[in-house]
């Protein structure tokens, strides 16, 4: 398993602080904010992405050696395992090679939490978005849209869509 020492540090360190920050504070809501400031000091480089914020999950971007990996935090084991099982579906339907170079690879997934491939956010061209909705809408995906699609190297990779 890749980056096993990122998903030991989540089951033992941030997702015991979720709970115990939960109950604490007699809260229901996911603390993000604090999330971000246990990362800070674990991974000193870490930083929320702006564009990373969704209604379901949001991003950190975690420097790890010298790659750059975005760890998502849902709020619910639920939206995680959907990203997932999608991602593991387009792998057996597409073939692995051909779905990791149209879809950002995603290491692994533990709870809450799912570490996956971080791209630089550029402006995506048309014809490769339109090349990559093709691909979305042959293999059964929805909400491709530039802010979903990221740089990686010289090509262009979704970096989240759901099943339809």
């Amino acid at each position: 398993m890749r980056y096993k020492k990122i998903k030991d540090f989540v089951e033992e360190v941030l997702q015991p602080s979720i709970d115990f920050i939960k109950t604490s504070r007699n809260r229901s809501n996911m603390p993000f904010k604090e999330m971000g400031d246990v990362l800070g000091v674990f991974f000193p480089k870490t930083k929320h992405t702006e564009h990373g914020k969704g209604f379901f999950k949001h991003v950190f971007v975690i420097h790890f050696g010298r790659r750059k990996l975005a760890l998502k935090i849902g709020r619910r084991r639920k939206h995680m395992r959907k990203d997932y099982t999608t991602y593991r579906q387009l792998c057996k339907r597409a073939g692995v090679k051909k779905a990791n170079q149209n879809f950002a690879k995603i290491y692994w997934e533990s709870g809450l939490f799912m570490l996956q491939k971080y791209g630089k956010d550029v402006a995506v061209p048309a014809r490769e978005l339109e090349r990559l909705r093709r691909f979305g809408k042959r293999y059964g995906l929805k909400d491709i849209k530039e802010a979903n699609i990221m740089k990686f190297g010289r090509s262009f990779k979704i970096i989240d869509a759901e099943r339809r």
